[in-house]
């Protein structure tokens, strides 16, 4: 049973050279607990060949592709998130709001699978969040 949906810059934090431990750990606490969305696997994969080819990008998709695709369901963005998505743009718009579409698309995921949001930007989904249900930590600060 998944409760968590890890965003880019969670999931990505055990890649980094210098790692924040508190955020490690917490995802090896939660890895029985956590996914991510099909929206932040195709973050990852395009930010990896954008990378000269070369010893860091293979390292890169090495651990994307052995670890995190291995141990992480990966979320489809599927009708009911489309649903929400649509809810979504709606009610920001009402409100004379914009949010970065992949920030709504993920959020979208998070609300139609009753996830919690984990992510570094919460401000990123402030808007969001004052217009819907959508559950937000932010393991960087707690």
């Amino acid at each position: 049973m998944n409760i968590y949906l890890l965003d880019t810059n969670i999931i990505s934090e055990p890649s980094k050279p210098v790692q924040n431990n508190k955020v490690t750990d917490r995802i090896k606490k939660n890895i029985d607990f956590s996914c991510i969305s099909s929206i932040t696997w195709a973050e990852i994969l395009s930010g990896i060949k954008c990378l000269p080819k070369g010893a860091k990008r293979e390292a890169l998709q090495s651990y994307y592709i052995n670890q995190v695709q291995k141990v992480f369901e990966i979320i489809p963005f599927d009708t009911s998130a489309a649903a929400v998505y649509s809810d979504l743009v709606e009610r920001l718009k009402e409100k004379g709001t914009l949010a970065p579409k992949f920030d709504t698309l993920i959020a979208a995921t998070a609300i139609a699978d009753n996830l919690i949001l984990v992510t570094r930007n919460t401000a990123d989904f402030k808007a969001i969040s004052e217009v819907s249900p959508l559950m937000l930590e932010n393991w960087f600060e707690e």
